[in-house]
């Protein structure tokens, strides 16, 4: 029997797995029931830098006590940590959370922590993405690679086929809490070149949008900004639903949840090649994955960037991102003057998603 691990935070991927795990297998089914997915709040996101507690300052191993009330027999089901005792399940977006993304951390107890991993205990090691299991590699060797698993985030399709698209205007959606992190600024510069030049799309954009790039976003007729109000399925039904391109040039992600479920609309994707967005993003098949000027990863380990986390946001300003906005820019514009290229792309993605995704 399975006991899922009671985070305080949950987000609507982890509760997802909950909630279609077989029920007769489940100890505790309702630590997902009335409870919709952790969002960044407004005033985080604004920040002119990320904010730490001190637990994430100090290095430590994130490993848990097994929770009182867990049947002796059932296996703990743990997110980005490990269960000082018994049998558990460990699943990750990255091999950081074991050491709660403290990069520094990690050469203290990566030997400490890869025999946890290598041990009966640990039941299985869930990967969420192939890019986090090559992390687990690089790391810890062969031996835990081997045992690792990759389990993409269930996504089931919300479209089987793209019968019919505007031809005469393009429809991009960004979606990202964290505006400046996630590429942002380039984009609604890069975006308002295209629309100056063909004036045949527009951009809706949902953030928790800085007062400083307010200007910026008004200047242009063809960008709508939307607070990030909206729950999941407001999202799908009011925005993806009737988008053709999700946009998601970000600096920062592991995995980037928006993209798989872009694929469930059937949307085309430009996204940057970051960590494991290339798994979902096939340059030139449904769309472009382009070279980011920062990222907070260098293939699958951490670049310097990340190391300093806290400051990224003034790394990304003093950075010259003008040739990243000129690709950002190329992107757009082949979407919003090629029908049969938007229509290809969005096809992809659907077979993509069936392909890697829907199992």
């Amino acid at each position: 029997m399975i006991y899922f691990y009671p985070h305080f935070n949950l987000r609507d991927r982890q509760l997802d797995t909950i909630r279609r795990w077989p029920a007769n297998e489940v100890v505790n089914p309702e630590v997902a029931e009335y409870r919709t997915g952790t969002q960044v709040s407004s005033s985080y996101a604004k920040a002119s830098n990320m904010k730490f507690s001190w637990k994430s300052r100090l290095p430590l191993v994130n490993i848990k006590l097994r929770p009182s009330d867990a049947p002796k027999d059932s296996v703990i089901y743990v997110w980005g940590s490990l269960i000082v005792k018994g049998p558990f399940i460990v699943d990750i977006d990255n091999p950081w959370s074991l050491v709660g993304y403290n990069l520094r951390a990690m050469p203290i107890y990566r030997y400490f922590i890869k025999r946890i991993l290598l041990s009966r205990r640990c039941r299985e090691i869930r990967c969420m993405s192939k890019a986090c299991r090559e992390s687990l590699r690089e790391l810890f060797g062969v031996k835990v690679y081997n045992k690792a698993r990759v389990h993409y985030p269930y996504m089931a399709p919300l479209v089987t086929s793209i019968s019919h698209s505007s031809q005469e205007n393009c429809r991009f959606l960004f979606i990202g809490t964290q505006f400046e992190i996630k590429g942002g600024e380039a984009l609604l510069k890069a975006f308002s070149r295209v629309f100056s030049k063909t004036g045949n799309c527009q951009l809706d954009v949902i953030t928790h949008l800085p007062e400083e790039f307010n200007r910026l976003a008004a200047e242009c007729d063809g960008i709508k900004v939307h607070k990030a109000q909206f729950s999941r399925e407001e999202i799908h039904t009011q925005f993806m639903k009737n988008c053709d391109v999700l946009i998601l040039p970000t600096y920062v992600d592991s995995f980037g949840m928006v993209a798989l479920e872009a694929l469930a609309h059937g949307l085309a994707l430009i996204t940057t090649d970051v960590y494991a967005l290339c798994e979902m993003t096939e340059d030139g098949k449904n769309g472009n994955c382009l070279s980011p000027p920062v990222s907070i990863w260098d293939g699958v380990m951490p670049s310097a960037a990340y190391y300093d986390l806290e400051n990224i946001k003034q790394r990304i300003h003093s950075t010259d991102v003008s040739t990243f906005e000129l690709e950002l820019e190329k992107a757009m514009s082949r979407f919003s003057v090629n029908y049969e290229w938007r229509m290809e792309a969005r096809r992809a993605s659907i077979n993509i998603l069936k392909e890697n995704f829907s199992c």
